[in-house]
């Protein structure tokens, strides 16, 4: 039994195998399937337990399994509301918090079914490999090593471009086009990303080094009235579209002067060490290389 969880995460998973056997006595053939349990704060549906199982909004003290989900799940991710499940076949799963579109429903997507797991669409014919949940964005990475974000973050977490704080559906991040992800790990406001060639990519809140230096080396801008909002499909209703707007645009006023990096950039001062792990705490980072001078 494998306990996967994450420190700043109100909830917790188990991946629980259930061993399978057919056929005779002393033959038979042994399948495997692995069942996702969770517990603890269920108050933004971040468990994916139905009000049967916990009541509204309730939270779980115990290991409970979520029904619904696909018996191949191979790994999970717990952002801070929400959550996200990776099968073998490459699907990618979400369920919990949605009021910055983090599950990639749209913003217009019912509240009573947020903690329900449902197959995030999207993203065309890319298989995922594995998916991340930060506080408010989610990211996927395909089997062809590509990054999909969505979600908002007025820090420039999602990767997409300068002022670009919200995506409602999955959206690729052109700039790393022809580079393969190996590994990821999203912080507070930043986002750090390493391929397979071992370059180190960062993006998003540069604030006091946790970028390294790369925010002094790149140019930074803040927030401003002209960010940009990257919707899909579900927000059709003008008077919709504006108060999303005018509730992002009061938050952007908050903190208009924060250095952002809004489209990844190689780390230049890690570009010959060969990168082979990342981590992104609330407001640092840590890498693993192979060499350093």
């Amino acid at each position: 039994m494998l306990l996967l969880a994450r420190k700043t995460c109100e909830a917790a998973f188990f991946l629980s195998r259930y061993r399978c056997f057919s056929g005779r006595a002393g033959f038979g053939n042994e399948s495997s399937s692995f069942a996702v349990m969770s517990f603890g704060d269920g108050s933004q549906g971040s468990l994916g337990l139905p009000s049967s199982l916990v009541g509204i909004g309730g939270d779980a003290y115990e290991p409970t399994v979520i029904p619904g989900l696909p018996p191949d799940v191979v790994s999970v991710s717990a952002g801070h509301y929400h959550s996200l499940a990776v099968t073998a076949e490459g699907e990618l799963w979400a369920w919990g918090r949605n009021d910055e579109g983090q599950l990639g429903r749209g913003l217009l997507a019912p509240r009573h079914s947020w903690n329900e797991p449902k197959r995030v669409q999207g993203l065309g014919n890319v298989k995922v490999r594995a998916g991340f949940a930060s506080g408010v964005i989610s990211v996927a990475v395909g089997d062809d090593g590509s990054m999909w974000t969505w979600g908002r973050s007025k820090r420039g977490q999602l990767g997409l471009g300068k002022g670009v704080v919200e995506a409602a559906a999955p959206t690729r991040v052109e700039v790393l086009a022809g580079e393969e992800i190996a590994k990821l790990s999203l912080g507070w406001g930043h986002a750090l990303a390493c391929t397979v060639d071992g370059k180190l990519f960062g993006w998003g809140y540069a604030a006091d080094g946790r970028l390294g230096q790369l925010g002094g080396t790149v140019e930074t801008s803040p927030l401003d009235r002209s960010a940009t909002l990257l919707r899909r499909h579900e927000l059709n209703s003008h008077e919709a579209l504006e108060t999303a707007e005018k509730v992002v645009m009061e938050s952007m006023e908050k903190e208009k002067d924060m250095p952002i990096v809004w489209e990844p950039h190689v780390i230049e001062e890690f570009r010959s060490v060969g990168m082979t792990d990342v981590s992104c705490g609330l407001d640092h980072s840590l890498v693993i290389c192979r060499k350093y001078a």
